[in-house]
This record gives structure tokens, sequence and C-alpha cells, in this order.
């Protein structure tokens, strides 16, 4: 039905490609999103084994980030920053489960909307719920195949989790149904799912590599073994239904006219820092992979320096010559694609999981309640404000697995990120309200649950008190937010952490 859907709109679409719009051999863009995926599991990032051919192959022919980094580890806060090219409180999207907070604020732009104002098709095929409208994911786009909640609710589903997500084999095919009907120029979002979870693994073929025998009896070893094989499986499948894609676009002639953009939302933690999932802040969770091929531009091919997610947006409408509608978090890549060497970026993330009634790694891992992320290419600061004793400062060329806290030996370098974080004023201090048309937060709850979220149970918490304190003045300390002779913005701690 979904398949049928997406033809009646196809014929619609081109019974009005002749009618005014651009030029049909104007440059196209794929946007393709790779739900959980870390950037070592694929080859050209290191993965020992080559796994990723396909992926590799457009690295080679496009250019490489080697440092890029997500503005979230949960799916629908990381995707607004992609679509948005803002960090998390620009665009209002903030957790996965709340009375408010979940949805990205109608008022502003994103790549669909601001391609199908210039004469763009817009279409997105996407791979489970957590991209879905409900999230407000959907605006600008002419054809938006998805998953709605209310048509999958899940108390009336035997294996719901079947039915909040499809296979990666399963959305190339919608892909390649949308590519052989569409006229140029248009705009094509694909997300894929498939290394979240293990609700739909890839055919036995793709799994001949996972190792027999570990079994969850055998021991947590074992356990984040298998999982790593599982997850190397996902990987493996995923990069063989985008080569579907590619070889679609070579052969129809293309190519040459189609930018392509590939992005992690996240990663996964597979067992590093002591967490097998995501929403915490560490490189596994927030570096992610990212390779751009523009054909019709000379590219630099490997770029080490820093880049973030929300640099995609404008470098998108830089190369199509399209002018940003506001300003945005990110910068354009497109000089540094061309060889001019660009340096200076700060990366932001954070975590509201204690906000998040999905966020069962509260309960875990109670230091993980607020987590609020500024880096450079050499240090990365992980700030707790309730616990801020607790926060982490590491040197990422000379420990890039994020083993040694220097948070008090290098306290000028937690300073200096400190007061980034302190200017970007990413803080959220209270619960989220309700912003109206919420829709059915226990049937969202069940849906997550059945995709294999944890916290699905989880209730509602006012939060803890705060006050707010100038950066590197903690005795400077306010119950409000008046600024005093504090020469930065402020940054909150909880009132407790100060006893």
């Amino acid at each position: 039905m979904l398949k049928n859907k997406l033809l009646i709109w196809l014929v619609a679409v081109a019974a009005v490609t002749c009618g005014g719009r651009v030029d049909d051999r104007a440059h196209s863009v794929i946007l393709i999103t790779l739900d959980t995926t870390r950037a070592d599991f694929l080859s050209t990032y290191g993965y020992p084994e080559s796994i990723t051919p396909h992926l590799d192959q457009l690295a080679a022919e496009g250019s490489r980030f080697d440092l890029a980094i997500s503005t979230a580890a949960v799916t629908p806060v990381s995707h607004a920053s992609i679509l948005t090219g803002l960090n998390n409180q620009a665009h209002g999207l903030r957790v996965l489960s709340a009375a408010g907070g979940f949805r990205l604020r109608p008022d502003v732009p994103t790549l669909a909307t601001v391609l199908q104002e210039h004469g763009y098709h817009t279409a997105a095929i996407h791979s489970a719920f957590p991209v879905s409208a409900h999230f407000g994911l959907d605006r600008g786009f002419e054809a938006f195949e998805s998953f709605a909640l209310a048509a999958i609710h899940p108390r009336r589903l035997t294996r719901p989790g079947r039915r909040l997500q499809r296979r990666s084999d399963d959305t190339t095919d919608l892909v390649l149904t949308f590519l052989k009907e569409i006229e140029d120029p248009y705009f094509l979002w694909v997300h894929y799912w498939d290394p979240h979870d293990r609700v739909l693994l890839p055919p036995a073929k793709f799994m001949q590599t996972v190792g027999e025998g570990s079994t969850l009896e055998e021991g947590v070893g074992a356990v984040l073994s298998s999982n790593r094989s599982v997850y190397a499986a996902e990987v493996r499948f995923m990069d063989s239904q985008i080569g579907r894609i590619f070889q679609h676009l070579r052969e129809s002639g293309k190519d040459d006219q189609t930018m392509i953009v590939v992005v992690s939302d996240h990663g996964q933690g597979l067992g590093d820092h002591g967490w097998g999932f995501h929403r915490i802040l560490y490189q596994e969770q927030i570096r992610v992979p990212l390779i751009i091929k523009v054909p019709w531009l000379d590219q630099v091919d490997r770029l080490l320096a820093l880049v973030r997610t929300t640099d995609i947006f404008p470098t998108v409408l830089e190369i199509l010559g399209i002018e940003l509608p506001m300003k945005v978090s990110g910068k354009s890549l497109l000089q540094m694609m061309e060889g001019d060497d660009e340096s200076g970026r700060i990366a932001f993330a954070d975590q509201i999981n204690s906000f998040d009634l999905n966020a069962e790694i509260v309960s875990r891992r109670p230091h993980d309640d607020f987590l609020y992320c500024a880096m450079d290419r050499e240090w990365k600061l992980i700030y707790r404000p309730t616990r801020p004793e607790q926060s982490e400062l590491f040197n990422l060329v000379e420990d890039p697995a994020e083993q040694r806290n220097l948070y008090r030996r290098r306290p000028e370098e937690a300073l200096r990120l400190m007061r980034e974080l302190a200017e970007s004023s990413p803080w959220v201090t209270a619960p989220f309200t309700s912003e109206g048309g919420s829709g059915d937060l226990a049937a969202t709850r069940s849906a997550l649950s059945a995709l294999g979220y944890m916290g699905g149970k989880r209730e509602a918490v006012s939060g803890p008190s705060w006050s707010w304190v100038c950066p590197g003045r903690p005795d400077q300390v306010s119950t409000d937010r008046r600024r005093g002779d504090c020469p930065t913005p402020l940054i909150p701690v909880a009132r407790t952490a100060l006893r």
C-alpha cells in the first residue's frame, strides 16, 4: 500500500514537471542518513575488514570528513540539526519523548522547505518511526513516505517492532521506484535504520561473519562480541543496499548531476565506556561518518579538521548557489572541500536525558542525566551541571579513546570550553510543557519500546533546583540569571551539587 501511494504521488508530480519547474538537467541532491552508525565501523574510517565497499568508493570519489560531530546521540534531535543547520537549542527538538520539546519548531526553515521554494521536487523515504512526521521532520516534503503513529498503534499488533521499521532492502526498493520516475531537480532524503537493533536482521549470507556460539549465557564479553558482530553485519548489509542506489544513478546517466551526502545521526556504545546503547556524548556516540560527493567539483578526498553535522545545510545551499534563508549554527564546508584550509570550528552536543520520558539511562547512570559538550579538534569538555565535579575533559589527540579525564589537571582548557558553552546557552532547566497537539504520548512510548528503546515507562520528573555560576568563578553563585560582575554568560549548576 505504501508503494502504491508513492506511485500515485509520482504520477501527480510528473504531470506538473513541465509547467514552470527548474531545468530538468539541474543538479539534484540525495541525503542518506545512517541511523546509529559509528564512523569506525566503515572501512574507509579504519574498520579492519572491507565491509562497506560502496561507501568507501564514494569517499574515494568525494570528500571524507575524519572528525564530524553530531549535536546529539538520539535520532530525531540529531536529524533536526542535519536538516536545519542549527544547534539543538535553536531548532527546538531536544528529546525523544515528553509532553513537549520533541518536535521541530514550525518556523525553522529546512533543506526541504528551502529547496522546494527554489523549484525542487522533495521527497523522503524512511525506515523507522523516530524520523516520522510525529517529530515535525516532514515539513517541506511533497512526499514523506514514513510511519504514521495512528496507523501502527502497537497495542493492535502482535509484533509491533516489525511494523515500526523496515529493512534497508525494502527501503531501497522504494527509493529506486522514486528515482526511476522523478524528474530533475529533486531533493531526496533516504533514511536507513538497520544497525539500530536486531528486530530485523540481514539475510543469512550477511550473517555468516557473526561468530557462532556467542549467547547471553556465555557472559558479558561474549554478548558484547556478538553485538559488534551483528552490528558489523547490519552495516555491511546497509552498504550493499546503498550500492544499489549508486548503481542506478550510474546506469541512468544521472550520477554526474547528483550531489550525494551520507551522514550518520549518531553512533552506538557497543560496550565502550560501559554502555551498549546511545544517549551519552563520548566519541563512539557523536563522531559520525560524513561523506560528500559533488561530481562537478574538484574535491579534496580526506579532511582532518573538525566539522559539524550543522555544516551540511549551508554547504548544500552554497554548492547549489542558494542563499541562506537565516543565520545558522553551521558553516559551509565548500572552501574546505576545494582545498582551502579552514580550522577553528567548535562543536556542541547535548543530552537532556532527565527530562526525556524514554531515557532509561538515568536510572542506570544517574550522572548522565544532563550532558553538555563543547569541543574543538584537540580538546573536548563534557559538562555535567548536576555533578560538575564529575565533568570530563579529554585531549583527543593524545587520548582518542577518552580514557584519561584531565578536567582537574587542565583547568585552563576546561574553562575555555566552558565559556564556549556559556556563550551558546544550550541549557534546559525545567521539564518540557505541552506544546499542544502532542498526540498520544502513551502510544509514542509504546512504539519506542517496541523498537528497542529503553525507558518507555518513565514518569515525568521535576528536575533539580538550579543556581547560576560564572565560568571560572564557582564562588559567584546566583539563584536567578542576573550576571552581576560575570564577564560572560552564566552556566547552570544544581543547587545540591553546591553543598
